[in-house]
C-alpha cells in the first residue's frame, strides 16, 4: 500500500466522510480508487453508526448551541393580559411600596384573623354536651381516628383478666371524632384477632350499623373492646368521614361472638367468632345541645387556598413563597394533619402541639430557602404570574393534602414485606415510577435546552452514589421519605418551563406535609423502627405441646434452637393469652384449663354464656409468650400465632408458624 492509501485508511476512525460536501471528481485517480476501496469495505456501515452515536452523546453532554430556558408565553389575549396585570397595577396607583404593604398586611390580618377563629374553636375551645333535662355539661372527650378507648393496647398491655381496661360495662361517654376516619382508623402494623392477622385496613372488630328501629336507642351493634372508637363510629356511620362529628360510647361488657358487617360506608368489619371481655356500642346522643363537634378543617384549608390564592399572584418574588409556604406549613400541623393528639380539656396538649410545630419550622425554613436559591427563584421571581397560579399553586395544594390525595395510593412503604401484604401497591409503584420517570424525562430535556445538563447531570450521579452507599451501610435500611424525594428532586426543576412549575410545587408542597407530620425521620433506619411496634423484634416465643390424651392441659417448651433459658433476668416466666386477653402469668409449663377456669370467675362466667349461646362448643385461641412475672406488660418476648382449641372437645389445631 503507497503513503496515500495509507494516510487516508488510517483516518478511518477519526471523520464521518460526506458524499455530498467531499466529490469524487475533486480527488486524483489514486485518490478516487482508494475512496472507493474504503466505501466497500464492510467496516463502512460501523463506522458511520459509531461517529453518528458519539455525536449524538457529544451534542446531549455539551447542549444546544443557542441555549433557551424562557418563562411561559401565552397566545390567549386573556391569559396574557392576566399575565400582565401584577406589574400593571405595581406600576400604577400601586407603585409606592408602602401601599402595597400596607394593603397585604390588612389583607393577611383577616385572612388569619378568620382562620385563627375557626382554629380556636375546633382546637382550643374545649367542648361540652349540654343536657335539656338540665342536668351538668357533659365534657365530650377528644380522639383521634386511630385511638383506642378503654383499652391499653394490644396483647396484655391491659393487664391479667383486662383489669387495667375496666370498667367493661355500664357506663357512657360522649366522644369528639376527627374528619378523615375513613382511612385514618386503618392499623399499619400488624394486630393478631384470634388467629387473624389485622393490618392495612379499619380496626374495627363485629359492630356495623343497626337495624332501624325508632323505638331503640342503639345505633350499632356491639364492637369488641379493643376496637378503634372513631373508626368503629364511622364504620356504623354516625360521624361523617369529611367533617367528624360526636357519638355516645355505651361499655356493654362481655359478649360471645362479633360477627363483622358491612359499613355504612361500605366498609366491612372484623370477624371475631369467640367470647371478649369488652364491647362498646353507639347510642343515640340524649336530647339537649353538643358544642364543637364539627371538625372544621377542610373548610379552613378550603379558605387558605382560596385566600392565598390573590397573594400568590400580585405578590412577586420571595414574599409570596414564604407566606403560601408558612401558610401550608400551619395548615398540615394545626389542622389538616397534626402530630399530636389534643385535648382541649388540657391546654398542656395544645401546647405541645404548638411546640412541636414550632420546633420544626425553624429547620424546615432553612430548607425552604436553599430550594428558592436552587430551583423555585427562576420561576417564581420575574416569572409568569398567571403560570404560577394555573401550575404552580395547584400542585402545591395537592402535596400539601398529601393526606387526602397521595396517601389513600395503595402504597405504604417500598419494602418487599408491604408490598406483598397491601393489595395493588405493586401496580401503583410501578405506576408512580413510570409518572416520575416520565416527568424526570421532561425537565432533563428542559435543563438541555438551557445548557445545564452537564452541570446537573454530575449532581444527581453524586446523589445517586451516595444513595446506594447508604443502602450498603450493614443493620440499617434505606428509607427515602416523601419530603427527602421532594428535597433531591426539587434542584432539577431549576429551569422555567411550564413543566418546572408543575413539578415544583407539588414537590415543596411534599417536603412541608412530610415534616410537619413526621418531622426530620432518617433517610437510614433500623429494623426494630420499621416494625413500628409490630412483632418480630423481640425474645422468641415457646412452641406449644397439645397431649390428645390430656386435651384440658396445655403445655409449652422452649425452642431448642434456644441456648439459653432466658435471655434476660427479668424474663423469667410466662404469660398466656385466651382470645387475645392475658388469663395467666407464671413459671409453670403446664396448665390445667380446668383449675385454671375453676380459679379465674371472669374466664369461666364468659365461657359458661358462650357455651349456651353456641349449642355446647366454642372456640379458644391461645398465644403464648416469656415474660417478666412482675412486669409482664412492659418486660416481655413474642407471642406465637394462635392455636386454637375447640371447647370441651379438646381438638387442638396448632398454630402456624411466626410471632404476633
Amino acid at each position: 500500500m503507497n503513503n496515500s492509501e495509507q494516510n487516508l485508511r488510517g483516518k478511518n476512525h477519526s471523520f464521518l466522510l460526506d458524499q455530498e460536501s467531499f466529490q469524487l471528481d475533486d480527488l486524483s485517480q489514486e485518490g478516487r480508487t482508494v475512496l472507493q476501496d474504503f466505501r466497500s469495505d464492510e467496516d463502512w456501515p460501523q463506522l458511520k453508526r459509531g461517529n453518528r452515536i458519539t455525536n449524538l452523546i457529544r451534542k446531549i453532554w455539551e447542549g444546544p448551541e443557542e441555549p433557551s430556558d424562557e418563562k411561559p408565553h401565552f397566545t390567549s389575549p386573556l391569559l396574557q393580559y392576566l399575565d400582565d396585570l401584577p406589574a400593571k397595577i405595581q406600576e400604577g396607583r400601586f407603585s409606592r411600596k408602602s401601599i402595597r404593604l400596607t394593603v397585604l398586611l390588612v389583607y393577611c390580618s383577616l385572612w388569619f384573623g378568620l382562620v385563627l377563629s375557626l382554629l380556636y374553636t375546633s382546637v382550643v375551645k374545649a367542648p361540652f354536651f349540654y343536657p335539656n333535662d338540665g342536668s351538668d355539661r357533659i365534657p365530650i372527650v377528644s380522639l383521634m381516628c386511630n385511638s383506642y378507648w378503654n383499652w391499653e393496647g394490644k396483647n396484655n398491655a391491659c393487664g391479667r383478666d383486662a383489669s387495667a381496661c375496666q370498667p367493661f360495662s355500664d357506663e357512657e361517654y360522649i366522644i369528639r371524632c376527627p374528619a378523615l376516619c375513613d382511612r385514618g382508623g386503618w392499623t399499619y402494623s400488624a394486630v393478631a384477632v384470634g388467629d387473624q392477622r389485622i393490618k392495612y385496613r379499619g380496626y374495627e372488630i363485629g359492630g356495623g350499623p343497626a337495624s332501624f328501629d325508632i323505638d331503640s336507642e342503639y345505633l350499632s351493634y356491639p364492637y369488641r373492646g379493643d376496637s378503634f372508637a372513631c373508626s368503629s363510629a364511622f364504620h356504623a356511620g354516625i360521624i361523617s368521614p369529611i367533617f367528624g362529628g360526636c357519638a355516645r360510647l355505651s361499655m356493654e361488657g362481655s359478649k360471645s361472638s362479633f360477627p363483622g358487617s358491612l359499613g355504612r360506608y361500605a366498609h366491612q368489619s372484623v370477624t371475631f367468632d369467640s367470647f371478649f371481655p369488652s364491647s362498646f356500642s353507639f347510642k343515640k346522643l340524649r336530647d339537649g345541645v353538643s358544642s364543637g363537634c364539627v371538625d372544621l378543617r377542610m373548610i379552613i384549608i378550603m379558605l387558605n387556598i382560596l385566600f392565598g390564592l390573590p397573594v400568590f399572584y400580585f405578590c412577586n418574588g420571595l414574599l409570596g413563597y414564604w407566606i403560601i409556604t408558612i401558610v401550608g406549613y400551619g395548615t398540615i400541623s394545626l389542622a389538616l394533619d397534626p402530630p399530636r393528639l389534643t385535648d382541649p380539656h388540657d391546654p398542656t396538649t395544645i401546647y405541645e402541639l404548638i411546640s412541636v410545630s414550632v420546633q420544626r419550622l425553624l429547620p424546615l425554613c432553612f430548607v425552604l430557602y436553599v430550594e428558592w436559591k436552587c430551583a423555585v427563584k427562576r420561576c417564581l421571581e420575574d416569572g409568569s404570574p398567571v403560570a404560577k397560579v394555573l401550575l404552580w399553586y395547584p400542585t402545591f395544594w395537592l402535596g400539601v393534602m398529601n393526606k387526602i390525595t397521595f396517601d389513600r395510593l395503595p402504597v405504604d412503604r417500598l419494602t418487599t414485606s408491604d408490598l406483598q401484604e397491601l393489595a395493588g401497591a405493586l401496580t401503583a409503584v410501578c405506576s408512580i415510577a413510570v409518572v416520575i420517570l416520565t416527568s424526570a424525562i421532561i425537565q432533563a430535556y428542559s435543563l438541555w435546552k438551557s445548557g445545564r445538563f452537564r452541570k446537573y447531570f454530575k449532581i444527581y450521579i453524586s446523589i445517586i452514589f451516595g444513595i446506594i452507599l447508604l443502602a450498603c451501610i450493614p443493620g440499617l435500611n434505606l428509607r427515602i421519605h416523601h419530603y427527602i424525594l421532594g428535597m433531591i428532586l426539587i434542584p432539577g426543576c431549576a429551569t422555567r418551563g411550564r413543566s418546572a412549575y408543575l413539578f415544583q410545587g407539588i414537590l415543596i408542597g411534599l417536603i412541608l406535609s412530610g415534616v410537619a407530620r413526621w418531622d426530620f425521620a432518617s433517610i437510614v433506619e433500623t429494623d426494630f423502627a420499621l416494625l413500628r411496634g409490630e412483632a418480630g423484634s423481640s425474645l422468641d416465643p415457646p412452641q406449644f405441646i397439645f397431649d390428645a390424651q390430656n386435651p384440658h392441659h396445655i403445655s409449652w417448651t422452649l425452642n431448642p434452637n434456644i441456648t439459653s433459658p432466658m435471655d434476660t433476668e427479668n424474663i423469667n416466666g410466662y404469660s398466656l393469652l385466651i382470645n387475645d386477653f392475658e388469663v395467666y402469668v407464671g413459671q409453670d409449663t403446664t396448665i390445667d384449663l380446668d383449675v385454671l377456669l375453676q380459679q379465674d370467675k371472669l374466664l369461666s362466667s364468659m365461657l359458661q354464656e358462650s357455651l349456651i349461646q353456641s349449642n355446647g362448643s366454642i372456640k379458644l385461641y391461645l398465644r403464648l409468650a416469656r415474660a417478666s412475672t412482675e412486669h409482664p406488660a412492659t418486660e416481655r418476648g413474642d407471642y406465637t400465632n394462635a392455636g386454637i382449641l375447640e371447647w370441651p372437645a379438646g381438638i387442638w389445631r396448632y398454630p402456624s408458624p411466626g410471632v404476633s
